[in-house]
């Protein structure tokens, strides 16, 4: 695979897995599934010819790829697969991380949306992963003339890892299990989006209705206490924070982005994203807007931006004022237009429902990712945890 890529956040990709199966609603329009068709039905693709995308498969030769790259990059790992799906073996992941540890100069962004088996893999239990790695070091070492023999140092530093999630449900699933899972950097992609996410409330296991700060490592408790009462629902207004001593992590980076990929996309409401990033904000957390993806909210353009979309129904003429026939006549818009509510339903703009009170709609235009752009109330917001690379 080439190491060129198009996300934002990051500068290469590399697969040693590709193909996958769909988990939950994030994955229903998935980006690499519709690079498929092109690569499979393309004979010079050796690796994709003819192959299912959920024929999941892992290249062998590959593996050494980040070891032949010489300028130290970020390298987002499997952007066409899940590392972690269940039909990698554990052997195989231990190379993949092997090769990690070999490629110290490089950081690599790792993308789960199934971290239970993530966790399963790291756990001393399971298996004693550390000496299965450093055991594939020394293999692949050998084998490219090297004499390497030294165990990573664990979890390996230059190693991110990461959940995407799509709404408060898969927050609620993936989150807790990442926090305990050894890692440097902890991070979210909350890409597509398509429901609110409240981090400051994530459901904790095995605790009935406790939910807990991932930003912050603690929780938020009901409005009427101080410390030590319930922890605050969704929704509730919060009283004071209640620090966990025993909590096991908190995250590090929220990377945040809505749907492209043509007209199935599903358009993102500006209040989830400008929620997600004040939660950062005020935890001081790195928070990267990455794209609106095909919609663009009404309330995220200038008013000529929204006039270049719409067309008279008549053109004034003969010295007539073209306001005043549009203000009788009425425009028309040129692309696909939906109101989304907060709930994440869709109506017609035309529908005497959309715009009701409590509902939260917001008028979205699909003008195409391109166009729709990465600003987020006129700013660019793509920070970065710190590291060194």
């Amino acid at each position: 695979m080439s190491d060129k890529t198009g996300i934002a956040w990051t500068d290469a990709s590399w697969n040693p897995v590709t193909g996958c199966t769909k988990v939950s609603q994030g994955c229903k329009h998935c980006y690499a599934e519709r690079e498929w068709a092109r690569l499979t039905a393309n004979t010079k693709a050796t690796a994709y010819y003819g192959r299912a995308f959920t024929d999941v498969a892992c290249h062998e030769d590959r593996l050494d790829q980040p070891l032949r790259w010489s300028k130290p990059r970020m390298i987002f790992v499997n952007s066409m697969s899940d590392l972690f799906h269940e039909d990698v073996p554990d052997e195989f992941i231990d190379r993949v991380f092997a090769v990690m540890a070999l490629a110290e100069k490089h950081t690599f962004q790792v993308l789960t949306k199934r971290p239970e088996r993530m966790r399963r893999w790291f756990d001393v239990g399971h298996d004693n992963r550390e000496h299965a790695v450093g055991q594939a070091m020394r293999e692949i070492a050998a084998s490219r003339g090297g004499d390497d023999a030294g165990l990573p140092e664990w979890p390996l530093p230059n190693v991110w890892l990461g959940v995407s999630i799509e709404d408060q449900t898969t927050a609620d699933e993936r989150i807790p299990l990442l926090l305990q899972t050894p890692a440097t950097v902890r991070w979210v992609s909350a890409e597509p989006l398509l429901g609110a996410v409240d981090l400051e409330r994530v459901a904790w296991p095995n605790k009935c209705g406790h939910r807990v700060d991932v930003l912050r490592g603690g929780y938020w408790n009901k409005a009427h206490c101080i410390a030590l009462g319930p922890s605050a629902d969704l929704g509730e207004a919060k009283g004071g924070f209640t620090n966990h001593s025993d909590f096991p992590a908190t995250l590090d980076w929220i990377v945040c982005g809505g749907e492209s990929g043509g007209p199935k996309a599903r358009p993102m409401h500006p209040d989830w994203a400008e929620d997600l990033q004040s939660q950062c904000e005020e935890a001081g957390i790195p928070f990267f807007f990455k794209q609106w993806g095909e919609w663009l909210p009404v309330n995220q353009m200038t008013d000529v931006e929204i006039g270049e979309l719409h067309r008279s129904n008549r053109i004034a003429k003969n010295g007539e004022d073209q306001f005043a026939m549009d203000e009788i006549f009425g425009t028309h818009c040129t692309v696909p237009a939906t109101v989304v509510g907060t709930d994440g339903s869709c109506l017609a703009v035309t529908d005497p429902m959309a715009f009701r009170t409590g509902r939260g709609g917001m008028t979205t235009f699909r003008v195409g990712a391109r166009k729709a752009g990465c600003t987020l109330n006129g700013e660019v917001r793509q920070d970065w945890p710190a590291y060194e690379g």
